[in-house]
């Protein structure tokens, strides 16, 4: 009902790795996915995309599993990598709504983060959280079948890192009637555009992403599934709050200043 459009958090450096992981997602969708149909579109998710059960075994699922997900079209199933499906299933989507729903959360958070970490940092930081994302979905659901897709593992730990590097930074947002008129009793939150309907609302970023994270968790818990991996949004934020938390520990060692603030105290 919160939708992320911008952020008022200035950068020092493009944030060409971000830029390249959107377009690689964008391309991989348009070129690959989109103009498949039937069969090839379910051999390909089935190769490309991660199962839980396959990462639980490490290995590819057994011929009437096969059968159960694919039905008819599971013939000359190709052979796959599940290792390589962890990566892979990073950048596959379940349509143009999944798509463009994560790429604006990557292109709003994305660009502070990376400029943060540095782009070498934020290549591994982005992967390694997708990947933990996808083992926390699976460790969840061990005997599941279907495949797992999608970049928010890796979007939601630079969501995670951005709460820790950012949580003051402004960020505005689409609030839709009549959510919006909540920003008028909440302190820190700011109306800064009415167009009826629909506001622009700045919010500090610990209350919206922490309100995000609290919903994900929440709907993790729900017994009616609707095809979201909630979990993995939950494991892939706590990822990134820890690696970032981890980088900034080896940093401080190092007599390095850290990626997140750090409040000084002050002698009396």
């Amino acid at each position: 009902m919160v939708l992320p459009i911008g952020d008022i958090n200035p950068t020092r450096r493009a944030a060409v790795v971000m830029g390249a992981f959107a377009l690689i997602n964008l391309g991989v969708f348009l070129l690959l996915q989109a103009p498949l149909g039937g069969c090839d579109q379910q051999l390909f998710i089935y190769r490309w995309g991660a199962i839980p059960q396959e990462l639980t075994t490490w290995q590819q699922l057994a011929p009437d599993q096969l059968e159960r997900l694919l039905g008819e079209c599971a013939v000359d199933v190709p052979d796959k990598s599940v290792p390589l499906s962890i990566v892979t299933s990073m950048f596959l989507h379940g349509g143009l709504a999944h798509l463009l729903g994560n790429l604006i959360y990557l292109v709003v958070f994305g660009n502070n983060v990376e400029d943060r970490l540095g782009h070498v940092r934020f290549v591994l930081f982005y992967l390694l959280g997708g990947a933990t994302a996808t083992f926390a979905f699976a460790l969840v659901r061990p005997d599941s079948i279907t495949p797992l897709v999608g970049a928010s593992g890796g979007i939601a730990a630079v969501l995670g890192a951005y709460l820790i590097c950012f949580p003051r930074a402004r960020v505005l947002t689409l609030v839709p009637f009549p959510l919006y008129l909540v920003a008028l009793v909440l302190p820190g939150v700011r109306i800064r555009t009415w167009l009826l309907i629909v506001a622009v609302v700045g919010l500090p970023a610990w209350l919206l992403l922490g309100g995000w994270f609290a919903l994900q968790a929440a709907s993790a818990q729900s017994p009616v599934g609707d095809g979201v991996a909630y979990e993995a949004h939950v494991g892939g934020f706590v990822a990134g709050i820890v690696l970032v938390l981890l980088l900034d520990a080896r940093r401080r060692r190092r007599g390095q200043s850290t990626f997140h603030p750090v409040r000084s105290t002050r002698r009396r």
